[in-house]
Formats: C-alpha cells, structure tokens, sequence
C-alpha cells in the first residue's frame, strides 16, 4: 500500500564542478538515497555542457524522492551554495509528484 505521506520526485541538474558541495548538502541533511547520472551533456540558462574545447563542461543529474515539506528548504541551501561561486553554476530543480510504490 503506497505511503500516506505526499511525496516529489526532484531532479536535480547541476553542473559537475558543484556536485560535491551539492553532495556534502545532501548528507548533512540526511538524504541518504539518490540516483546519480555522471557526465550528461546538455545545453540551459547557463549555456551549454558538451564536454568537448567548444562547449567544456558537463552535468551531473540527480533524483531524489522526497516527502514534500523538505524540499523547499532544501532549494534554499543548495540556491546558497549557488550564489556563493564567483560565477554562477547551472542548477535547475525539476519536481514531479510521486508515489512509491
């Protein structure tokens, strides 16, 4: 029987040189479970991740499943560790509802 509690997919896409100030916000929250896709391509705000000499960089893409009341806060520490680069890092939040099943 599906859990009671209301719950989000977040996908989290962000680019890989933050990823692991990204994973050291996760642990110290807890969030021990995740899926992590490494070196995705891509091209959003910030530009575009092909990895290559033209466009150098890639993403890091993570999902989350999370009850819907921690995700704001979570939001608001990673936008933190995001204004704290001298330049601004891609990090887009994508939330679906879900249900585990």
């Amino acid at each position: 029987m599906p859990d009671s509690a209301a719950t989000s997919l977040v996908i989290l896409i962000v680019d890989q040189g933050v990823e692991p100030d990204v994973l050291e916000v996760l642990q110290a929250r807890g969030l021990e479970h995740f899926t992590r896709f490494a070196d995705v391509s891509g091209a959003g705000e910030t530009g575009r991740r092909e990895g290559n000499p033209i466009w150098p960089g890639l993403n890091t893409v993570l999902f989350l499943v999370m009850e819907n009341d921690q995700i704001q806060p979570l939001i608001d520490r990673l936008h933190e560790v995001r204004g704290s680069y001298a330049i601004t890092p891609g990090m887009k939040f994508i939330l679906v509802p879900a249900q585990m099943i």
